[in-house]
């Protein structure tokens, strides 16, 4: 049971961050004059732990569970669900930047078929306008906010 270690007087014993002679300087290896000093802390006004980037609070807010009244039934889905939910009954009862909003989501999603699609593509000079106007916003909402895909297949290139 003899070592190096036991022989030593417990004051002789080197600190553990304390360099030896041969210290070499270079990467992640600081000189000892430019160490950070104990208790020294290097941005004190920078980001405090524990809290949360725009990404991560838009994405809880988006997935956040709500209820939700449908028919005589109460549900509880996410947030952007129940969203998507009010902006496709708003569609179905007429209002066509919803219906637009709607189709401009599922082209992007890859949903709709090409017999689907090729029915959106034969759409009025002024339908296309509207169409192109919802695809410009949405395409620059979601480099805001980008929505997650939520199906299990994967996209189709």
């Amino acid at each position: 049971m003899t070592s190096m270690q036991d022989d030593t007087p417990p004051g002789d014993h080197p600190a553990k961050n304390r360099p030896k002679a041969d210290y070499d300087v270079g990467y992640g290896k600081p000189p000892v004059a430019h160490r950070f000093k104990h208790g020294n802390k290097a941005n004190p006004k920078g980001r405090k732990k524990g809290t949360r980037n725009r990404k991560v609070v838009i994405h809880d807010v988006l997935f956040e569970a709500v209820t939700v009244r449908e028919g005589g039934e109460i549900r509880q889905m996410s947030a952007l669900e129940a969203v998507l939910k009010k902006m496709l009954s708003k569609a179905l009862a007429g209002d066509n930047k919803a219906a637009f909003a709607i189709v401009g989501i599922a082209q992007k999603q890859g949903i709709l078929t090409p017999e689907q699609e090729q029915v959106v593509d034969d759409l009025s000079e002024s339908d296309i306008a509207i169409m192109e106007d919802v695809r410009r916003r949405l395409a620059a909402s979601e480099l805001e906010f980008p929505l997650p895909c939520s199906s299990a297949e994967p996209e189709a290139p």
